[in-house]
Order: structure tokens, then C-alpha cells, then sequence
């Protein structure tokens, strides 16, 4: 994809940026029930994120069109880990039609490279342990798995 370009997002594209938001939790909704039913579901402060000079957020264009998305977030580490920081990688979007074309590998490849400029050199995201797709992506750019969270809903009647 020769033409694909990896840039910065733009608060004045904050309306296809929601729009993304919004279809990332309509394709994570299967997997987890515990997701709020409506169209008031927000995952993140996109606003923020564009504005921090800890974040990056990205998009993907395609011939001036946006097709993909994501973001990396310094976040402080915790004290009994080797790394004092780190990014947390989330919003990876890519627009249907545009899937499987390398666009993911080179959102996270861009927001590496951020990252390191920022002299951290841990990165971690989060997918969920069904969505084999994201998790094949995920596992072509060297990412593996760490840690399992596991839940369980009660009922009142425990």
C-alpha cells in the first residue's frame, strides 16, 4: 500500500474519530456482556489523547481518505516492574474494505516509533482472548500474550 499514509489526527476530525470509536464497540460488543447497551458507550477521551503531549494519536489515509486508526498513551508503570513507563496501544481501527492490507502493522509500527522517540521502549494493548483476528495482527507486528483477566458475574443468589 504504497499510498497509505500515517499521520497525526486532527481535533477537526474529531466526527470520523468517534465514528470509529463507535464501531470499535459495536465489533467488541460480542465479546463482552458486560459492555452498557446505547449509543452513549464511550471508550475514550479523544479529545484528550489528541491534545496530551503523552499520547499520539493517529489515522490512516488512503487518497485523502481516513480508513484506520489508533493511539499510544504513556502510562507509569508499575513500581515492582523493570520499566517505570510505558504506551498502552488502543484504537486500532481499520475500515472494513481496507482489512488485511498491512494498515494495523503500520499504525503500530508509527506509534512505535513515537513511543521510542519518547525514550519508552515497553508497549502493551489489550484484546480480547475471541477476537482472533486482531490477536493475528497483533501477533504479525511481534506482540504476544502476558496475562489473562478472567471474571465472573454473581447473582444475588450466591
Amino acid at each position: 500500500m504504497n499510498d497509505l499514509i500515517i499521520r497525526s489526527a486532527d481535533i477537526t476530525e474529531l466526527d470520523i474519530l468517534l465514528a470509529f470509536e463507535q464501531a470499535v464497540i459495536e465489533a467488541e460488543r460480542p465479546f463482552d456482556s458486560t459492555i452498557r447497551s446505547g449509543p452513549d458507550v464511550r471508550y475514550y477521551d479523544l479529545e484528550g489523547l489528541i491534545a496530551s503531549p503523552d499520547a499520539e494519536v493517529v489515522v490512516a489515509e488512503i487518497d485523502s481518505e481516513i480508513i484506520g486508526s489508533g493511539y499510544a498513551a504513556i502510562k507509569p508503570s508499575e513500581g515492582y516492574l523493570k520499566h517505570s513507563k510505558h504506551s498502552y496501544l488502543g484504537f486500532m481501527y481499520v475500515v472494513p474494505e481496507h482489512r488485511g492490507k498491512g494498515v494495523i502493522k503500520r499504525i503500530i509500527e508509527t506509534l512505535e516509533a513515537w513511543s521510542l522517540s519518547k525514550g519508552v521502549t515497553e508497549l502493551q494493548l489489550e484484546v480480547y482472548v475471541e477476537n482472533t483476528g486482531a490477536i493475528r495482527a497483533y501477533e504479525k507486528s511481534g506482540y504476544g500474550p502476558l496475562i489473562v483477566t478472567m471474571r465472573r458475574e454473581l447473582s444475588e443468589k450466591v
